[in-house]
């Protein structure tokens, strides 16, 4: 796809005429490449003078770190975007090579990437800002990569809130088994969000050749969005963190008092186990053994000791 001299857009180039469109430097071309073999990866070593050690970076499978190489004539921004998936809101991540030139932005992936269409839509829209070349094309990327993250991170709080809302009623091991995987989540999304921040302090410097004066503007509101959206998941997993420990808590309390129950219960039954097993041993001398109302005494008065021992529990806030 190219915004031809700011104004118009084209899509569907075809690769031999990419060289062409380059050379017009008031062209700005966008060339998107999913699943690349050796004989994409030779057209782009060929038309762009990519490195071939960063092309066998991007085009590799794997889980890079996200970072930003300077290379005679390009930069090489490797970051992430969330992949939706299924309900239980897992991170699914696709990473995503950026080649930034001049007046080019080449982005290299392993298979379907949603945002990267919303970005390609957005471009489509942009109207007047076509004109601010290939800063708007990056800025117009990097932020719908990082909008892909929004639905997750939304999600991701909703559940914490649900989970401390459910602790008030019955704390379980599935709630614990939630929380745990939330906070692999939460992990998980800074591991690929954290290094953006010094990736957009390059970006930033006014020195860089690729881009426009007015493209500062652009790049600064992807930065101060991953600014936000870093505390808020520091804010998530501050919650998750203490969410956890609360449910370890009240399990450990629900615990206390399920073993008073059963201590409360243990003596009731030694003490009915002692009155009644000393009167079934064959001994000659027993407190009214021989008594025609010794067996209803002896009954009650164990009865009434046990009933006495539980309400003495009970008020005492034991079971």
């Amino acid at each position: 796809m190219a915004c031809l001299g700011g104004v118009s857009l084209e899509r569907g180039v075809p690769a031999a005429e990419i060289h062409e469109y380059i050379q017009e430097t008031d062209n700005v071309v966008w060339v998107d490449v999913q699943d690349p073999g050796p004989a994409e990866a030779s057209i782009l070593e060929e038309e762009f003078g990519f490195h071939p050690l960063a092309l066998e970076g991007a085009t590799q499978s794997g889980q890079p770190r996200p970072k930003l190489d300077e290379y005679k004539g390009y930069l090489l921004l490797v970051t992430y975007a969330a992949i939706p998936g299924g309900p239980t809101r897992e991170l699914w991540t696709a990473g995503v090579s950026l080649f930034v030139g001049r007046n080019y932005v080449v982005s290299i992936h392993r298979g379907h990437v949603p945002a990267l269409e919303q970005a390609a839509m957005r471009w489509t829209a942009g109207g007047p800002r076509l004109r601010d070349g290939v800063g708007f094309l990056v800025y117009t990327v990097l932020d719908a990569l990082m909008d892909s993250y929004l639905p997750l991170i939304e999600e991701i709080e909703n559940e914490i809130g649900e989970i401390e809302i459910a602790m008030l009623g019955i704390s379980d091991d599935q709630s614990v088994w939630r929380l745990l995987r939330l906070k692999r989540t939460l992990v998980e999304l800074r591991r690929v969000l954290y290094p953006l921040r010094e990736i957009f302090q390059v970006l930033l410097r006014r020195d860089h050749q690729f881009f426009l004066s007015n493209s500062e503007v652009y790049l600064r509101e992807v930065s101060n969005r991953v600014l936000r959206m870093l505390d808020v998941l520091e804010t998530e997993r501050e919650m998750a963190a203490g969410a956890l420990e609360a449910s370890l808590t009240v399990s450990s309390n629900r615990l206390n008092r399920t073993m008073r129950t059963l201590a409360v219960i243990t003596v009731s039954v030694a003490v009915v186990a002692s009155v009644f097993g000393a009167y079934g041993m064959n001994f000659e001398v027993l407190p009214l053994a021989h008594s025609p109302w010794g067996f209803w005494v002896i009954s009650l008065g164990t009865i009434a000791s046990v009933v006495a021992a539980i309400l003495l529990g009970r008020a005492r806030g034991w079971w």
